[in-house]
């Protein structure tokens, strides 16, 4: 049966598979930590006899992440338009070196034919 287990401080920490009758731990339950309209919690914390969710609004605050450091300037639209050019540079590279590479494999097949002819030609004679 599935459990779920919660911390020292009572929140949700993970699940776990335990044998059908087998005693569910101090620091566990069987109650899923869903709303009851079957949505997520944010950050639930078990009460003993149930899940209460945090807000979004609590949840958000306690543990919202930077999206990008201090220290790491905004790109300029110069450098988003510099990088644009550079993947379009290595898009084409890539095109030019697959070009070449068609055309070598055209050339030897050429020279094959050409190399069979040759000799249905002397033997032929």
């Amino acid at each position: 049966m599935l459990i779920y287990y919660f911390d020292d401080t009572k929140r949700f920490a993970y699940t776990d598979v335990i044998a059908d009758g087998t005693p569910v731990p101090e620091n566990a339950t069987m109650i899923a930590p869903v709303n009851t309209d079957g949505t997520g919690m944010y950050a639930p914390t078990w009460n003993g006899t149930e899940w209460v969710s945090m807000t979004k609004e609590e949840f958000d605050k306690d543990f919202a992440q930077q999206q990008r450091p201090d220290n790491v300037p905004a790109v300029t639209p110069a450098e988003k338009q510099e990088a644009q050019q550079m993947l379009a540079f290595a898009k084409l590279q890539s095109d030019v070196d697959a070009l070449k590479k068609s055309q070598e494999q055209g050339a030897a097949v050429l020279a094959t034919l050409m190399k069979q002819q040759a000799n249905n030609a002397k033997g032929g004679n």
